[in-house]
């Protein structure tokens, strides 16, 4: 269970339908195809990545795929992170809330792309947050102000197609991931400064996002630059 859980994130994160991040990627692919005509080239290939990345630990972790490691032979370059153990000792069964919360977390965003309702809803509530009219309205003059209108989030043509596309780039790049060997000391010196980027450690992944969500409304977005 604890397998097919983990696989579900990482093919959840390649934007596969029917579930609600294959619906959002959907939507920004075709708002973004609009301002600029390469984005939703990149909405295909990092899900890909991202979504190819956690099915190749899924390959290596549960199914034990890809070789072995040799006697003494590293399997690459370690992230300065250090995570401390969470539990005592070796468990023989999975904890139920260990099992219970990713379920969770996966049945949210997989109602959001099946049930409109939930996804109009959820659609409400992203155009009041991003609402800075009304937020000044409510704070400035103390008047608050409904939502406003927008066509509810649906799936079209080309994200049902696009989603299964970065899906099966993800499933060819964990393939070839996990029956590569790993990199010799020379690359491995050559790929050290673009891994001290990221330390593991979570202050590293919302720097990251942050930044990349700046660029990406930078380019995009007019009057952010």
């Amino acid at each position: 269970m604890t397998g097919v859980l983990f696989t579900a994130g990482g093919l959840a994160l390649c934007g596969l339908p029917p579930f609600g991040s294959g619906l959002g990627k959907a939507l920004a692919e075709e708002a973004t195809g609009h301002t600029a005509g390469w984005l939703p080239a990149r909405y295909v290939l990092v899900p890909a990545v991202t979504g190819g990345t956690v099915l190749r630990a899924a390959l290596r972790v549960f199914a034990g795929a890809g070789p072995r490691p040799r006697d003494g032979e590293d399997e690459g370059p370690e992230t300065t992170g250090r995570e401390e153990p969470e539990t005592a000792g070796r468990l023989w069964r999975i904890p139920l809330p260990m099992t219970a919360v990713p379920a969770v977390l996966l049945a949210a965003p997989l109602a959001v792309g099946v049930i409109p309702a939930v996804a109009s809803a959820v659609g409400r509530a992203g155009a009041l947050f991003a609402d800075g009219t009304g937020y000044r309205r409510a704070v400035l003059d103390g008047r608050a102000t409904a939502a406003p209108e927008l066509a509810p989030p649906h799936w079209s043509a080309a994200g049902i197609l696009l989603g299964p596309l970065s899906t099966a780039l993800a499933v060819a790049l964990a393939a070839l991931a996990v029956r590569r060997r790993p990199a010799r000391t020379g690359t491995a010196a050559l790929l050290a400064p673009v891994r001290r980027l990221q330390s593991g450690h979570i202050g590293d992944y919302v720097a990251w996002m942050v930044a990349g969500t700046a660029l990406l409304a930078a380019l995009t977005v007019p009057g952010v630059r």
